[in-house]
């Protein structure tokens, strides 16, 4: 490595700041990361898009997996970089810092954005030492790394905020989606408040994701829409499931979202099929068509306690004109004004869940009444076209 590149890593030390002119004369070129491709073309597609309507050259830089191929439908390219996505190892970490170094080196982009937490951090480095001019930053939830309390949780959790405290400073500016996380950032002193903001992520496509009339069906059917994590209410769901079971036999609770080992809190898959064979909940998979099943529901379930952004599911089966039933926890209460278009549980409290799925079976109006109060919430607060107008503001061309 030269000894200017040596010098620009200490910037990361000891940050010094460079003010550049920007130039309109170069092309607009803007690599969107994160630790998946999955994740930016599920979550991230409606900036993606409105980037390449606007002129901008985009790459997605992201592993390479079966979403990836995608990308190119859309005039995006896509540019594989391989994220271990649990865990603190030094070596693997300047390893990965190397990769986004030479891909920024190589690509020199004059703008790039960077989504979860290996991206933000490692990705948001290198841009410093590649002289990158203008660099973005979204934290979409705190995330495993911030759940939990154990003596490992504590000491992890310090490395990150040290980690997040540095590559703050060389953001031109930092997205939460909620207000808790800014408030955690700004309490622990990570980030400066005049170059944060609060956006619900990207939005939801209110046109895609839209009511469809069909006949009330004489069954009820709750759906739970996520990864298959612990820390996403999986258990409390089932557990509900088995306690409505005894007294109802008009109910379905379904299951759909991929299963993610590589979180340490990830659900296996023989387990999930052993609750398919029980019987009291149906497990779905992964679909590339999650709307099928909203119109086939009545009701979405997410009783989280992981350290959650903005949920995608809850935005979706707003807009979808569903009623929502979650935790009142960081992130999922944004989406839920209770009593008017679902109701806030507390957090791992399968009882008081199932309480508020037995007003939904009891009463089938209110699924009607508080799904179209969800739809007139996404309308105004959560349409991905207002959403991403609004990140836009920020850019500089």
């Amino acid at each position: 490595m030269s000894r200017n590149n040596h010098l620009r890593i200490l910037d990361f030390i000891m940050p010094t700041y460079i003010i550049t002119r920007v130039s309109h004369d170069k092309p607009k070129k803007t690599v969107v990361s994160s630790n998946t491709s999955w994740y930016l073309f599920n979550f991230r597609l409606p900036l993606l898009k409105e980037l390449v309507k606007r002129g901008y050259q985009v790459f997605a830089l992201a592993p390479f997996d079966s979403y990836a191929k995608h990308f190119q439908e859309y005039g995006i390219k896509h540019l594989d970089i391989q994220i271990t996505r649990s865990g603190i190892n030094p070596f693997e970490d300047i390893v990965l810092f190397l990769k986004f170094l030479s891909i920024y080196k190589r690509h020199k982009p004059d703008i790039v954005q960077h989504f979860t937490v290996k991206p933000v951090i490692y990705g948001t480095i290198a841009a410093r030492v590649s002289r990158v001019r203008h660099i973005y930053n979204m934290v979409p939830g705190l995330g495993y790394v911030f759940t939990g309390t154990s003596f490992k949780k504590f000491w992890v959790q310090k490395i990150v905020r040290f980690l997040y405290r540095r590559t703050m400073l060389f953001s031109q500016h930092v997205f939460f989606q909620n207000q808790d996380d800014r408030n955690y950032f700004l309490e622990h002193k990570m980030v400066d408040k005049q170059k944060t903001s609060v956006i619900p992520g990207t939005g939801v496509d209110t046109a895609k994701f839209s009511p469809r009339k069909h006949e009330r069906k004489k069954v009820v059917t709750f759906i739970l829409a996520a990864r298959m994590l612990w820390d996403k209410g999986i258990k409390e769901f089932v557990d509900a499931a088995y306690t409505l079971r005894k007294k109802y036999n008009n109910v379905d609770f379904w299951l759909l979202g991929p299963v993610d080992l590589q979180n340490p809190k990830g659900i296996s898959s023989e387990q999930l099929e052993k609750w398919n064979k029980e019987g009291t909940v149906k497990y779905f998979g992964m679909t590339d068509n999650i709307k099928t099943y909203y119109e086939k529901a009545d009701v979405i379930v997410l009783p989280s306690y992981y350290r959650e952004g903005l949920p995608l599911s809850l935005l979706e089966g707003a807009a979808m004109g569903m009623p929502i039933i979650t935790t009142d926890s960081t992130g999922c209460r944004e989406v839920v004004e209770d009593g008017i278009n679902g109701f806030l549980v507390p957090i791992k409290d399968s009882a008081k869940l199932a309480s508020a799925m037995e007003k939904y079976i009891a009463n089938p109006g209110l699924i009607s009444s508080m799904g179209q109060a969800s739809r007139d919430i996404a309308l105004q607060k959560f349409d991905s076209k207002q959403v991403v107008r609004e990140i836009l503001k920020y850019y500089p061309f």
